[in-house]
């Protein structure tokens, strides 16, 4: 299964989601939200199901 490298970093209230690989980037409210934000992004940009990958997400 393809694992995607996730980055958060913390930009005032937001965290921000970057997502090199497809040169993505969103935010979420919350660390635990940056799991599912990058799941969602990654799914909608490539159109592959949500469970046809992981993330691995560094920082915080």
């Amino acid at each position: 299964m393809k694992t995607y490298e996730v980055t958060i970093n913390r930009e005032g209230k937001w965290w921000m989601v970057s997502i090199p690989e497809i040169d993505g980037i969103t935010q979420a409210r919350t660390v635990r939200e940056a799991h599912d934000v990058a799941k969602d992004y990654i799914a909608i940009t490539l159109d592959v199901p949500v469970d046809s990958f992981d993330v691995q997400i560094d920082g915080a």
